[in-house]
């Protein structure tokens, strides 16, 4: 068996795993994340990593289907790289942070473009959190957590 072979039935048995114990009687539902990268093992990666954290993760390939995608699934909290062919990150979190449907869903920026000035843009574009590629999945999954408490603290009762 190819190692993409294993790749893919591993995915699906977390996937299948996951989606029985959120069915589970009294089980909570996982939050939902969704990824938007363009580069496909990137995306896959991620959701094998989400979804073996206790995550529901979706993926889009760029901004366009990304905000699709948001509007469609409103995930608990978006995870987007900076640098996409149809829309860079900038572009998709302006969309986002226009739109009253997914104006409130945290963003968090995973990129490879390690610069000050890019972490500066990300804070003043009102993204939640900000990470240099490579993140480590333990650190990206806990910011993530986090966020979710946060909205899910911050809803009106």
């Amino acid at each position: 068996m190819s190692v993409d072979a294993s790749a893919d039935v591993l995915y699906g048995f977390i996937l299948t795993t996951l989606q029985f114990m959120d069915s589970a009687p009294g089980g909570n539902p996982s939050p939902i994340v969704l990824v938007v990268d363009d580069h496909e093992d990137t995306r896959q990666m991620s959701l094998l990593v989400l979804n073996s954290q206790g995550f529901t993760a979706l993926a889009a390939e760029g901004g366009d289907s990304g905000f699709a995608h948001a509007c469609a699934e409103r995930p608990d909290v978006i995870v987007t790289d900076l640098a996409m062919p149809d829309g860079d990150g900038w572009e998709f979190v302006q969309q986002l942070s226009a739109d009253p449907r997914t104006r409130n869903i945290p963003v968090v920026m995973l990129t490879a473009c390690a610069t000050e000035t890019v972490r500066q843009r990300a804070q003043a574009e009102g993204v939640a959190a900000f990470f240099f590629k490579p993140c480590a999945p333990d650190v990206l999954a806990d910011e993530l957590r986090r966020l979710i408490a946060a909205r899910v603290d911050s809803s009106p009762v």
